[in-house]
């Protein structure tokens, strides 16, 4: 009998355990949380993340908000904040003298040189001159006139930004340098944003700043996030969305942000060396690991042919690029499929 009692102990309490265990695991199952912002950089900000509990959701969306609101004060040209020394700040004052500014601008500044180099100058934070004309046209829908672009543009040279090496002071060495933070802020502030997610514990999210997406781990069910790539005409575009996991997908286009004079659509993406929209393509997508850094080649490769565009990629082999042409057609560079799911 005792020994009898014994077996039947062992199987009661190995049945427990495993109740407790489905019951653990049915209780922690991630739950589908989301939330979107549109206070931040002109645009809507929105967050996805699965997590066990509404309260670890908070935590996570606490701070994406911060550092939504802080980099935004950070970077805009055209507001002050109390005690904050922003590019409007730097773009009023730091060519008196040495401006002292948060490590955070200075690696923002820093970064925004790195992808001039990186892009040939196709990615110019300091192009803020022509692009204030522009920004004064959308405005008032009368365009620039040439002399004055070309005057202004005599006012873009990224190395008149002089940055001390601990990168906590800057000086102007031109005094109508302006820097404009649109080709790379968003796509800066995600990965930011990303990092500090991961950093938190964060282990399903899918972000988007406006059109710039990341994502990090999978679904409760192991599938990838997906995104897809709009397509505004009437061709076929891309069939499929992009899976995402662990990359950012960044799109620049002209079928957004644009405004019409005597019936010419002019786009908000200016060439930095004819100073004007330039019509290659209607989109460049682009896939990277780093929100950042896709923001940055988004810009530049819709500045240029698809040609040019390839000879840019061809030495990242963790970058992938689509062209979305106005007749629906699609070009990509050899991996960028590898990456669509299609539908079954």
């Amino acid at each position: 009998m005792k020994k009898s009692y014994t077996r039947y102990s062992i199987a009661f309490l190995l049945l427990l355990s495993m109740l407790l265990s489905c019951l653990t695991s049915c209780a922690r199952k991630p739950k589908k949380f989301e939330t979107t912002w549109f206070d931040y950089f002109d645009s809507f900000s929105q967050l996805t993340v699965y997590a066990e509990r509404q309260e670890e959701f908070d935590e996570y969306a606490a701070t994406c908000q911060s550092i939504l609101k802080e980099y935004h004060q950070l970077l805009d040209i055209y507001y002050e904040y109390d005690g904050v020394v922003n590019l409007k700040t730097l773009n009023d004052l730091a060519d008196k003298e040495p401006l002292a500014i948060d490590e955070k601008l200075g690696e923002f500044l820093l970064f925004g040189k790195e992808m001039h180099q990186l892009t040939g100058g196709a990615t110019n934070i300091a192009m803020g001159s022509v692009l204030s004309l522009w920004h004064h046209a959308r405005e008032t829908e009368i365009l620039p006139e040439k002399e004055a672009l070309l005057e202004a543009n005599e006012h873009t040279n990224i190395d008149d930004l002089k940055l001390s090496e601990d990168g906590n002071f800057v000086l102007f060495s031109d005094d109508q340098l302006k820097i404009d933070a649109g080709a790379l802020g968003k796509g800066f502030v995600a990965e930011k944003i990303a990092t500090e997610l991961k950093a938190n514990g964060c282990q399903s999210f899918l972000l988007n700043l406006g059109g710039n997406t990341v994502a990090h781990g999978t679904k409760p069910d192991g599938t990838s996030w997906l995104a897809g790539i709009e397509n505004p005409t009437d061709g076929k575009g891309l069939e499929g969305s992009v899976e995402l996991s662990e990359y950012a997908l960044v799109t620049s286009g002209s079928y957004q942000r644009y405004f019409t004079v005597d019936g010419t659509k002019y786009h908000h993406i200016i060439h930095p060396k004819t100073l004007y929209p330039e019509n290659y393509c209607l989109s460049v997508s682009v896939l990277c690991p780093d929100s950042a850094v896709a923001d940055a080649l988004s810009t530049a490769l819709f500045t240029m042919t698809v040609e040019d565009g390839m000879e840019l990629l061809k030495h990242r082999e963790d970058t992938e690029a689509l062209w979305l042409f106005p007749d629906g057609s699609i070009q990509t560079t050899d991996g960028f499929m590898n990456h669509v799911k299609t539908e079954n």
